[in-house]
Parts: C-alpha cells; structure tokens; sequence
C-alpha cells in the first residue's frame, strides 16, 4: 500500500497533469477560441483524488501515523490563517495583474463558466481541499519524515515540491508559485495541530480565485 501510494502521488499525479497541460496547450495552438468542458474534468478530478485519499488513509493505518483533523484553535493560530489567506490572495493578485501576456498557464480553461459547472467546481473544490491537505500534509508528510529521519524542513520541502508537480496542468510557473502557498499550509498544520485549519484556508483560496479572479482571466 505504501509503495504504491508513494508511486501514484510522486510520480504519477506529476505524469498525469504534465500530460494534461501539454493537451491543453496543443488544442490552444489548434483552436481560436477553446472552450472545454469543464464538467468531466472536475468529475474526474473528484474521483481519482478520493480513491487517493482512501489509500493514503490505509497507508496510514499500516504505518501507524496518528493524522489529526482538529487542531488548537487560538488567536495565535486564526491570526496567522487570515494573514496567509491575505498574501496569497495579494499574491494571485497581483500576480494575475501584471502577468506576461506571453504565460503559459492554463488556469483559464480550467475555471467554471456557467451555473453547472460552478456547482461542480464548488463540489470539486471541497474534495480537494479536504483530500490534498490529507495526502500531503499528512500522510505523505509523515512518510517523508520517515525518510528524512525526522528532519521537518526537509519532509514539509519535499512534500512541497511533490505537491507543486501534481500541480503541472496549470503550468510550469504555476508549479513554482504553489510551492511557497504549500509550505505555508503546511506551517498552519504544524502551528495548529491539526489539518482542518489548512483545509479551510485552501478551500476559502480557491474559491476565491475564482470568485475574484475567473471571469478576469477567461476575459483574456
């Protein structure tokens, strides 16, 4: 079991979105005006990040890993949630803001354009906030401690960079960027305690992109 979660997050995931990104990008050099549908993308991302999900959580009954979902919940630990929901939101603005017109990203595609495929995003957004705060910050977490034998800055920078590649259908500046947003969430779930903490500033982030951001980007 943990061979095999250790394959499919490290190297498959990785595989899978470098394969979709460079899909993307052909059907934009062959289209004017590309339009997918977004719904089989979400429904296919909800599935396959819960059947993860589930293995990461039997990989964590065989290793014996203690996963916590609460957490303390302070001052301390809100105040530094809204703080680091704030840059992040200050960095995708501005980021969006004064981007190249020349980026490769593919984020536009990806984001909902009517009422369906909204409920859905929404739906897919709560899936992935829940299991990849799950696999990464906690299972793969620990099994990376595991391996670094015990050296947290090397376990929450490994897992970071993992979780940054299994982000390659955005682009590979996309990669870059979610890297620093994946070491924050990590030092939430180390303040904190828990993963719930984590969970809820990266749902509260991803609808926001699209609330703030969506209609922006696909308007370029």
């Amino acid at each position: 079991m943990t061979l095999l979660f250790m394959l499919i997050i490290i190297a498959g995931m990785p595989l899978l979105a470098a394969i979709s990104y460079r899909n993307i990008k052909t059907l934009e050099s062959e289209e004017t005006d590309l339009q997918l549908s977004k719904a089989p993308i979400y429904i296919q991302s909800m599935v396959m990040q819960a059947g993860i999900c589930w293995l990461a959580y039997y990989v964590a009954k065989q290793e014996g890993f203690h996963i916590s979902l609460g957490g303390i919940y302070s001052f301390y630990t809100i105040v530094a949630a809204v703080s680091f929901l704030a840059i992040t939101l200050c960095f995708a603005y501005f980021g969006q803001r004064f981007k190249d017109k020349n980026n490769e990203g593919t984020l536009q595609y990806l984001l909902p354009q009517n009422s369906r495929e909204r409920l859905l995003w929404i739906l897919a957004v709560i899936v992935a906030a829940f299991c990849e705060e799950y696999m990464y910050r906690g299972v793969l977490y620990q099994l990376m401690l595991v391996h670094t034998e015990g050296k947290i800055w090397a376990a929450v920078l490994l897992s970071a960079v993992i979780f940054g590649f299994g982000h390659g259908t955005q682009g590979e500046k996309a990669i870059i960027q979610i890297i620093p947003f994946a070491i924050g969430f990590h030092i939430l779930a180390i303040f904190s305690g828990g993963l719930l903490l984590p969970m809820i500033v990266h749902f509260i982030y991803n609808i926001s992109v699209e609330l703030f951001f969506g209609k922006k980007i696909i308007r370029q």
